[in-house]
């Protein structure tokens, strides 16, 4: 309701408003412009590009964009000439409201435009005038406080007419057009009728209104509140049985039409679109702690989710019952929401809520993700969204698909799901056990050739090439958890990778026994901490936390995580090449910063240069315990140790010290000059690349395509690295005393990096002599820490 008082009134102006009149009055006359050009530009399009997949597109775009311009106009016409009509009526209002005010005043009464009050004077009151004055004044007041109201009436009708037509960031001006959303809703109601054989003229229409408006909340909300949590999945489970999916390229041919195929994704993903826009908080929160959330005006009740949620748990039926080929009893609600999960930029809310009800539906059920594959149709693909010509993108029948593509993209509602349920055990994490993670991460089977359609020639298909299927879902996963980790820094996020490491330990599998097998029942195979799939992710999840994963081996925890526990986690990601590499770099980074922390006085300002030397014997033991765990790992799966890359490495001494001391002297100062004391994991991303990235930089002298396998390869070379960062930390600190001439340039210290032979020479030289019971003996130490740590990790693995 307008606030406006008498006082607004009275100081209305309406030259602003006949002015901004005047601008949405040129754009009106400029879209009718060019709405006439683009009819003009695209009348023959298709007499001159008739047929072919790209002549409809073109012909669909086209349509849409005239439509665009044509329903943009009314909305630019209605806000001008809305401005145009409140500045007159306001004048006009005005001008009465002055009128009353200045004829009250003539006749002696005194006007308060605050207070909106009429006194008339005290002897208007003598001589017998009581009633006549009280009448009069009465008359004045109740004619100033109608002319307010009117004003304010005026205000509202203003106001409404702008609310519904100004333009928004996401979907341009204001909602749907009169009838768009009617139209649309009697399509889709005849639609989710499997029985209903509709025109291709019907099917195209829909598509254009729901990819015109789809992101139009009032679009959505009205389209969706309208058609329910169960006739949206009614309608999406009735658009996939459109067209039947054989194994095999598809082409156009009489039992497949790759139009009605794209027909059917388009509405997919537009539906998914909607479903975003409609389910999007909106809404305040009010309250002393904002306990009470108001849901927005276009924004689906809390009513329909709960209904969304029972629609996913419940089976139905889908296509048509007098058509065999096109009919699936007993589908499970929520592998028809799963296609939706595609598309849409998705609030955290409603994934955390959707999702984790999902999750704990499967995990309620005991069937793990067999619970999706006990109804398919023969050649029946209920996912068109993911494309279809290649047998292996997923048919749709597990809804973790859909799920896990939308928690890869919102880390925060990956965080929400995970940790929304916890449990309390005697073990485990202090904050509690988190039995989605646990489920998710060692239990669920992610087979990827579970989730095709049914039918002898699926059978035959993945007879012949089951081995090419690979389960997209989990990789998603991993991406989900890498987010959720590291992207929302804070308790939710150290609490998911404590229970990574945890939950990953104590499962069976980590045991040797398979999945699902009580302990003590026989071993059937060698210990698997991680699934495979999933060490990429989990090694950036551990680069992240680096300096917690350090603080745990020395034993300062930062993290609730048991030691051993720790050392068997990094050990199991050591067998994949790439996620050795990638802890390899982030451990140099730690090393290389904290030295750096330790020789400038950062971290203990009071210390002497013994003291410095001592510290730095913690950094190298944690180093070697990191890396010693790795090459554990490396060594089970026989790919290359630091060990042996000390071997490949050390036959080129002279640019194997040019990395290793461009690592120190060319970042030592800048990159951790932005970072004063080493920090846990919501800096250590932007801390490792940043290192590694300028590493890799200065090694680009002769050779840029070996690059990066240069800086790999060295870094990989535990031993030696541990050596080499631990002496040059100390070259570079400017403690060091008796170095010799030559290592100085202008006074200050030749960088490593810039070293020849004869340098090489000279520091080998002092190191022996001069430098012995300080570079000598730091570097022993660092040495032997790398050896004692592979051991370490031996005696925790049960190996040696």
């Amino acid at each position: 309701m307008s606030g406006m008082t008498l006082q607004d009134l009275l100081e209305f102006d309406a030259g602003p408003w006949h002015s901004a009149a005047e601008v949405w009055h040129r754009v009106a006359r400029g879209l009718d412009a060019a709405s006439e050009q683009l009819i003009s530009g695209t009348r023959d399009l298709g007499a001159v590009w008739p047929s072919g997949s790209g002549s409809t597109a073109a012909l669909q775009k086209a349509a849409m964009l005239r439509a665009e311009v044509e329903n943009t106009y009314l909305p630019a016409k209605r806000l001008a000439d809305a401005f145009d009509q409140h500045a007159y009526a306001m004048k006009g209002l005005r001008s009465q409201a002055e009128g009353i005010v200045a004829s009250a005043r003539q006749a002696g009464y005194t006007v308060d435009t605050a207070a909106v009050t009429i006194t008339a004077p005290a002897s208007a009151y003598m001589g017998g005038n009581l009633d006549r004055t009280g009448r009069e004044t009465g008359a004045l007041l109740s004619d100033l406080r109608s002319v307010v109201e009117y004003a304010r009436a005026q205000d509202d009708s203003t106001a409404e007419i702008i609310d519904g037509n100004v333009p928004s960031p996401q979907t341009g001006f204001g909602a749907s057009p009169p009838g768009a959303i009617a139209r649309a809703q009697e399509l889709a109601n005849k639609l989710k009728d499997p029985t209903y054989q509709p025109t291709a003229a019907e099917l195209d229409e829909l598509r254009n209104l729901i990819t015109l408006y789809g992101r139009d909340k009032a679009f959505a909300h009205d389209f969706l509140n309208a058609l329910g949590p169960k006739g949206l999945l009614q309608l999406n489970g009735t658009l996939a049985t459109y067209q039947l999916d054989n194994p095999g390229r598809d082409v156009d041919d009489a039992l497949f039409s790759n139009s009605t195929a794209d027909m059917v994704r388009d509405l997919q993903n537009g539906l998914g679109v909607m479903l975003a826009a409609a389910t999007a908080e909106t809404g305040t929160r009010t309250g002393l702690r904002g306990e009470t959330y108001i849901p927005g005006k276009y924004e689906l009740s809390s009513q329909w989710m709960t209904d969304l949620m029972a629609a996913g748990r419940s089976k139905m039926d889908i296509g048509d019952p007098y058509s065999p080929a096109r009919y699936v009893e007993d589908v499970y609600g929520y592998q028809l929401l799963s296609p939706l999960l595609h598309n849409g930029e998705y609030d955290a809310g409603f994934l955390s809520t959707v999702g984790g009800d999902m999750v704990d539906f499967e995990m309620s059920q005991g069937e793990n993700s067999d619970l999706w594959t006990g109804a398919r149709g023969e050649n029946l693909r209920l996912d068109w969204t993911q494309g279809h010509d290649d047998n292996t993108v997923p048919a749709g029948y597990d809804p973790m698909n859909g799920l896990m593509d939308a928690l890869s993209r919102n880390g925060e509602a990956t965080q929400d799901l995970l940790t929304g349920v916890t449990s309390f055990t005697g073990d485990g994490p202090a904050d509690g056990r988190l039995p989605r993670l646990d489920y998710l991460l060692t239990d669920r089977n992610w087979d990827a050739t579970a989730d095709v359609p049914g039918g002898p020639g699926w059978t035959v298909e993945l007879m012949q090439h089951g081995d090419d299927f690979k389960n997209g879902a989990l990789d998603k996963f991993g991406v989900a958890l890498e987010h959720a980790a590291t992207d929302h820094p804070g308790p939710q996020a150290r609490h998911i990778v404590e229970s990574i490491i945890y939950e990953s330990n104590v499962d069976e599998q980590a045991m040797g026994y398979d999945n699902g097998v009580t302990p003590g029942h026989g071993k059937t195979g060698d210990p698997v901490i991680i699934n495979p799939q999933l060490r990429q992710p989990m090694a950036n999840i551990t680069s992240a936390y680096i300096f917690d994963v350090n603080n745990v081996i020395s034993g300062a925890e930062t993290i609730d995580v048991d030691r051993n526990h720790l050392v068997k986690f990094l050990a199991d990601l050591g067998k994949d090449p790439g996620a050795h590499d990638t802890i390899a770099k982030a451990e140099v980074a730690y090393a290389t910063g904290t030295y750096d922390s330790i020789l400038s006085g950062r971290q203990n300002p009071h210390d002497n240069f013994q003291g410095n030397l001592n510290a730095m014997e913690t950094v190298s033991h944690n180093y070697g315990s990191v890396l010693g765990a790795l090459d554990h790992g490396a060594a089970q799966a026989h790919h290359a140790t630091s060990a042996e890359q000390d071997e490949i490495y050390n036959q080129n001494v002279e640019d194997r010290y040019k990395i290793a001391g461009g690592i120190v002297d060319q970042v030592m100062g800048k990159v951790t000059g932005k970072i004063p004391v080493p920090v846990v994991g919501d800096l250590a991303t932007e801390y490792v690349n940043d290192l590694m990235s300028q590493a890799e930089e200065q090694a680009k002298v002769d050779n840029h395509g070996q690059a990066t396998y240069e800086v790999g390869t060295a870094l990989g070379a535990g031993r030696t690295t541990s050596v080499e960062l631990t002496e040059f930390a100390l070259y570079n600190s400017g403690k060091l005393e008796g170095l010799p001439d030559r290592l100085t340039l202008d006074g200050q210290l030749k960088p490593v990096s810039q070293w020849e032979g004869s340098d090489l020479l000279a520091w080998q030289q002092y190191k022996v002599g001069h430098g012995m019971s300080t570079v000598g003996n730091a570097a022993a130490s660092a040495g032997d820490s790398y050896q004692n740590g592979y051991e370490w990790a031996g005696d925790i693995l049960g190996e040696k």
